[in-house]
C-alpha cells in the first residue's frame, strides 16, 4: 500500500447556484462535540427525520493507483443524475490525517488522498459528500493493539476470520470512542454523512474459539451495535448524517447472528444501506424463478419491500447498496442489470441509492442524463 493522491485540479462544470447539499443540511448549521467524541449523551437526544434528498451515489476506491481518480467520476456525475459520492476513509487503516490519539498511537494511519482537496472539489461541484469508515473489522488495530481485538482462545492472540482479518471487539469503549471521534473529525471537515461499515459482529471463521470476554448473546448483540450506532448518531454534527450498512439478508431476516437489527437500528441513525446484491442471495432463498442473480429487479424489490415494512414508523430509511460488478460464473452485469436494480430501488421507496464497484468503474449507460 503506498500513499497515492488523487488528482483535483481540473473542473467540471460552473458552481450551480442551488447546492443541494447545503438546503440538506438547512439552517441547524454545525455543531461539535467535544475533543472526547462523547459529550453528547443518548438521553433526552432528538431527531429531525431525515430529509426528502434522494442520495444518487457511486464508490470510490482511495487505494487504486492506476487511474481511478476523482476527476473521472466528477465527470461522470456532472454527466448524469448522479448526485453523490462515497469515499472509503478507514479500512485497512485510516485513510486520511487524523488527530485522534489512538489511531495515531496504533500507527495505522496511512493517508491515501488529501481530505480537504477532496472535500473541496466535491462541495464545488455539488456533490454530496459520503464518508465510508469501516469500524470493527480492522486487522490494523487489533494487531497493534491485541488488548483491544476479539481474542483466540486456542492461541490468546487475535482471532483471524478465514479471510485472515483480524477483528477489534465490539464491546471495547476504547475502540467504540476513537471511531466516534474520528466520525466527528470528517463531520468537522466536511462530510455530508458518515457511512459506517462493518458495524457489526464477525462472521465466516472458527466462531468457537472468539473471546469477547463476557457473554455474548442475540440480544447483547443487537443491543451492542444499536448502542454504538446510537451514540455516533447523538455525537455527530447538527446536520450531518449517519448511515450503515447491512447484509442484505438481515431485511428479511430479523437476526442472521451478527447483531444487525433493521428494525432497532432504524431507531437511532438515519439511513440503513443494506447490500442487497443480487449475486449474493444464494438459490432458494427468495421467490425467485432461479438464481437471485438471474432477476436484478425481482430480487430488489423483494428485499426492500420486506424492509419497508421493518422500517415504517422510524427514523431511518433504507438507501441501498447496488452492484456494478459480475461474479465468475454468474450472469454477467451490464446497463440493463444495473437499471433494472435502480428501477427496483425507486420504485419500492428507497431514499437513494448506491453503486458498488470495487475499481469504481460504472457503465454509464445505466444512469440518466443530467437534465
Amino acid at each position: 500500500m503506498g500513499n497515492n493522491r488523487m488528482d483535483t485540479s481540473s473542473g467540471v462544470g460552473a458552481v450551480p447556484t442551488f447546492s443541494r447539499r447545503r438546503a440538506l443540511q438547512g439552517l441547524a448549521g454545525t455543531a461539535f462535540a467535544g475533543g472526547t467524541g462523547l459529550s453528547v449523551g443518548l438521553a433526552g437526544a432528538t431527531y429531525a427525520a431525515p430529509d426528502e434528498f434522494a442520495a444518487k451515489a457511486v464508490y470510490l476506491n482511495p487505494t487504486m493507483d492506476d487511474g481511478y481518480d476523482l476527476d473521472r467520476l466528477l465527470d461522470l456525475i456532472g454527466r448524469t443524475e448522479l448526485n453523490a459520492l462515497v469515499i472509503d476513509v478507514k479500512e485497512e487503516g485510516v485513510y486520511v490525517d487524523t488527530g485522534v490519539d489512538l489511531f495515531q498511537e496504533a500507527g495505522t494511519i496511512v493517508p491515501y488522498y488529501d481530505v480537504t482537496a477532496v472535500l473541496d472539489a466535491l462541495h464545488a461541484h455539488d456533490v454530496y459528500a459520503i464518508a465510508r469508515q469501516v469500524v470493527f473489522k480492522d486487522t490494523p488495530l487489533a494487531e497493534a493493539r491485541p488488548d483491544l481485538a476479539v481474542a483466540d482462545t486456542t492461541t490468546g492472540g487475535p482471532w483471524h476470520d478465514m479471510n485472515g482479518v483480524a477483528w477489534v471487539n465490539p464491546f471495547s469503549q476504547e475502540v467504540r470512542a476513537a471511531n466516534i471521534d474520528l466520525a466527528v473529525e470528517l463531520v468537522g471537515l466536511g462530510f455530508d454523512e458518515i457511512q459506517f461499515d462493518y458495524v457489526r459482529f464477525p462472521t465466516d471463521g472458527d466462531l468457537g474459539t472468539m473471546d469477547f470476554g463476557r457473554e455474548v448473546t442475540e440480544p447483547v448483540q443487537v443491543e451492542t451495535i444499536a448502542g454504538f450506532l446510537g451514540e455516533a448518531r447523538a455525537n455527530v454534527a447538527r446536520g450531518a448524517k449517519v448511515g450503515a450498512d447491512v447484509f442484505g439478508f438481515t431485511l428479511i431476516l430479523d437476526d442472521i447472528g451478527i447483531g444487525q437489527n433493521v428494525r432497532r437500528i432504524a431507531e437511532v441513525i438515519d439511513y440503513i444501506c443494506p447490500m442487497v446484491y443480487p449475486s449474493h442471495f444464494p438459490d432458494g432463498s427468495i421467490a425467485v424463478a432461479g438464481q437471485p442473480n438471474d432477476f436484478p429487479y425481482e430480487t430488489i424489490e423483494i428485499s426492500l419491500s420486506a424492509g419497508e415494512e421493518k422500517v415504517a414508523g422510524s427514523r431511518g430509511k433504507l438507501r441501498p447498496w447496488l452492484q456494478d460488478f459480475s461474479l465468475p460464473g454468474m450472469s454477467v452485469y451490464g446497463a440493463a442489470e444495473v437499471r433494472a436494480q435502480i428501477d427496483a430501488a425507486e420504485a419500492n421507496g428507497a431514499a437513494g441509492w448506491m453503486i458498488w464497484n470495487a475499481a469504481s468503474v460504472y457503465d454509464e449507460d445505466a444512469f440518466v442524463p443530467a437534465g
